[in-house]
C-alpha cells in the first residue's frame, strides 16, 4: 500500500497547482506531505480528483486533436516555406493516412491516454481506501474520466491493453476492440446512479456526461464494426438533451469566449486558466502567424502552424471561388455561414492601425482560405510541398484576448450540447426514428447560428446532418470518426495540393497560374487505416502487445 500512495503523491506532486476549480483546494504544498499518510484528509482526496480532472487537458489542442482532425477533414499542418512545421513528415503522414509506428504524433497521443488512465488507477486506488463520506461519488467521477480515456483509445487504436486495477503490476496484453467496447458500455451503465447531476457541478463528469459517452459509443457501434446501436445512441442522446442542467447558450460564440467557464451547454470539459504552467491551452502558439500577437494586442510569439484544409473552410461559403482571393472580406459577405468566423481568415493590421502586418518573406500575412503548394517544393518524393507562410485560415473559434501571453484561458468542451442535438438527430434518421424530430433538432442548432429560420430545412437527410456537423464543429475533435461513419475517411479537403503551379507569384505569394489535376493523388483508402498501428515505443515498453493489422508486425 505504501507504494501505491508514493505513486499517487508523485501524481498529485505533478499536477496539484493547477487542479480544477471545482475542487476548492486550499493553497499547500504536497509534495511535502508523508506519502503513508497522503489521501486521508478531504482536501488531499479533492487533490487527487482533481489530477484526475486535469489529464483531460491533454486532449486539446496537440496531439488528440491532430489525431482527429488531420486524419480528418479539418486541419492542416503545412510545411511553411522555410521549413517550419516538416518535423519529420508526422503531419505530412497524418493528412496522408501514411501514418506508422514511428509517427510521432500518434505516439503522443497514444502516451497521454496511457498516463492519464494511470494516474487515475493510481488515485482510484487511494480513494477507495479512504473513509470520506463521498468518496462513492469521488470514485465514480474518477472512473468516467478513465471511462473517457479509454473511448479515445478504443476510438483511436481499437484494440488496446486494459489495466483498471493498479495492484495489477502484469504487463497486459490487448484486449479486442469489441472487449474494451462491452466493458466500457458496462463500465459507465453502472457508474451512473453515484454521478452528480450536471446542474451546478460544470467541469464535473456527471450523469450526463456518462450518457453523453454512451451515446458516442453506441452511435460509432457501426462503423467499429459492432453493430448497429442507433436507436440507443438515440436514447442516451435524449437523455442529454432533455438534462435541466444543460441548456444551448443563445449566442454560439459564447461557447468560445476568454471567459467560457461555467457555460451551460459544456457536458464535460478541459478547464484551462491563463496562469497555467504545465498542459496549457497553447492554441495560440500552434495556429497563429509568427507576429500575429499584433493583430490582438498581446505579448506572444506564435509557431504560425497549423489552418483549415482550405475545401472546409468553402463549406461556410456561398461562394468557395473567393477562397484564393486575397481581397475578399469573408465576414461581412451575408450569405456566408455565420460560424464562418471558426476561421481566422484576411489580412491582418496591428491592432488599433491600418498597419498591415507582414511575413518572414516580406508578403502581407493575409490568410486567404487556400493553401497553395509551392513550386518545386515537394518533399520526400511526394506530392506534399511548402507553402507560404501566411496560408490557409487559422483557428478562430476560440477568442484571443489583449492579455494573451503563454496560456489561454479558454475552457474546452470535450462534450459540448449542440454535438447531441446531432447525435439524436442522425442517430434517428440511421434507425428510422422520427424525421421531423431530426429537422427539428437539426433546425435547433442552424437557427442559433444564423439568428434566424431563414435557413432551416424543410426535411432534413444525413448528408445535411453531416453538412450542419462540420459547420458547428470544426476543431472540436470529432473530425476522424465522422468522416470514417459517414464514409468520406479516404476523401481529404484540400484539392489545391494537387495543383501543378507556376514558378511565379503575385504580389500576395499566390502562384500566378495554377491547375488542378485531381488524379495526381489520393489518400491511401485501405480498411485497416482506420485504426492507427500501436506506437513502436509501446510495444518496446511492453512486449505483449501485439500489432494492429495491417501494419507490419512487431519483431
Amino acid at each position: 500500500m505504501k507504494k501505491n500512495k508514493i505513486f499517487s503523491l508523485l501524481a498529485v506532486a505533478a499536477l496539484v497547482i493547477t487542479v480544477p476549480s471545482c475542487t476548492n483546494l486550499d493553497e499547500r504544498i504536497y509534495d511535502q506531505l508523508p506519502a503513508e499518510t497522503f489521501g486521508s484528509t478531504t482536501t488531499e482526496i479533492n487533490a487527487l480528483v482533481g489530477t484526475c480532472y486535469n489529464t483531460l487537458k491533454r486532449v486539446f489542442p496537440s496531439d488528440g486533436l491532430t489525431m482527429s482532425e488531420s486524419a480528418g477533414s479539418v486541419q492542416i499542418y503545412p510545411t511553411r516555406k522555410g521549413g517550419d512545421w516538416w518535423d519529420g513528415g508526422q503531419y505530412m503522414q497524418m493528412f496522408m493516412h501514411t501514418y506508422t509506428s514511428m509517427t510521432s504524433c500518434n505516439r503522443g497521443a497514444w502516451n497521454a491516454a496511457m498516463e492519464s488512465i494511470g494516474t487515475c488507477n493510481a488515485n482510484l486506488n487511494t480513494v477507495l481506501g479512504s473513509d470520506m463520506a463521498n468518496k462513492d461519488q469521488m470514485a465514480a467521477e474518477i472512473r468516467g474520466i478513465r471511462a473517457y480515456w479509454y473511448y479515445f483509445l478504443v476510438n483511436g487504436w481499437g484494440n488496446v491493453p486494459m489495466v483498471i486495477d493498479y495492484n495489477d503490476k502484469e504487463l497486459p496484453t490487448n484486449s479486442s476492440r469489441s472487449e474494451v467496447y462491452n466493458w466500457l458500455v458496462g463500465e459507465v451503465n453502472s457508474l451512473i446512479p453515484a454521478l452528480p447531476e450536471a446542474n451546478g457541478n460544470y467541469g464535473k463528469f456527471t450523469k450526463a456526461s456518462a450518457h453523453a459517452l454512451l451515446a458516442k459509443l453506441y452511435l460509432n457501434a457501426e462503423s467499429w464494426g459492432l453493430g448497429n446501436k442507433y436507436a440507443e445512441a438515440a436514447s442516451e442522446a435524449n437523455l442529454v438533451i432533455t438534462d435541466p442542467g444543460l441548456e444551448l447558450l443563445s449566442n454560439w460564440s459564447d461557447n468560445f469566449s476568454w471567459n467560457n467557464s461555467g457555460n451551460k451547454e459544456s457536458i464535460l470539459c478541459a478547464q484551462y486558466t491563463s496562469s497555467d504552467t504545465s498542459n496549457t491551452n497553447s492554441l495560440h502558439f500552434r495556429t497563429l502567424g509568427y507576429v500575429e500577437n499584433q493583430a490582438i494586442g498581446a505579448s506572444f510569439g506564435a509557431w504560425n502552424g497549423f489552418c483549415a484544409q482550405p475545401d472546409y473552410v468553402k463549406l461556410f461559403m456561398h461562394d468557395p471561388s473567393k477562397a484564393s482571393d486575397p481581397t475578399y472580406t469573408y465576414y461581412d459577405d451575408p450569405e456566408n455561414d455565420p460560424r464562418i468566423a471558426s476561421f481566422r481568415l484576411g489580412q491582418q493590421y496591428k491592432k488599433g492601425t491600418s498597419e498591415i502586418l507582414m511575413t518572414g518573406h516580406s508578403l502581407p500575412m493575409n490568410h486567404y482560405a487556400e493553401v497553395f503548394p509551392l513550386y518545386g517544393a515537394q518533399r520526400d518524393g511526394t506530392i506534399w510541398a511548402d507553402v507560404q507562410q501566411q496560408d490557409g485560415g487559422r483557428v478562430g473559434k476560440w477568442e484571443y484576448d489583449a492579455s494573451l501571453t503563454s496560456a489561454m484561458n479558454n475552457d474546452f468542451a470535450i462534450f459540448r450540447l449542440a454535438d447531441f442535438y446531432l447525435v439524436r438527430a442522425e442517430a434517428l434518421l440511421r434507425s428510422g426514428g422520427s424525421v421531423a424530430e431530426a429537422t427539428q433538432l437539426v433546425n435547433a442548432v442552424r437557427q442559433r447560428a444564423w439568428g434566424n429560420a431563414s435557413h432551416n430545412y424543410a426535411t432534413v437527410t444525413l448528408a445535411d446532418v453531416q453538412l450542419e456537423r462540420r459547420l458547428e464543429l470544426a476543431w472540436e475533435g470529432v473530425s476522424r470518426e465522422d468522416d470514417i461513419r459517414f464514409g468520406c475517411y479516404d476523401k481529404d479537403m484540400w484539392s489545391m495540393l494537387r495543383a501543378t503551379v507556376s514558378q511565379e507569384v503575385d504580389e500576395w505569394g499566390i502562384p500566378k497560374t495554377y491547375t488542378i489535376n485531381p488524379s495526381a493523388w489520393n489518400r491511401k483508402s485501405d480498411e485497416y487505416l482506420k485504426l492507427f498501428p500501436i506506437p513502436l515505443t509501446a510495444w518496446q515498453t511492453n512486449p505483449k502487445l501485439t500489432q494492429n493489422p495491417g501494419y507490419p508486425a512487431f519483431n
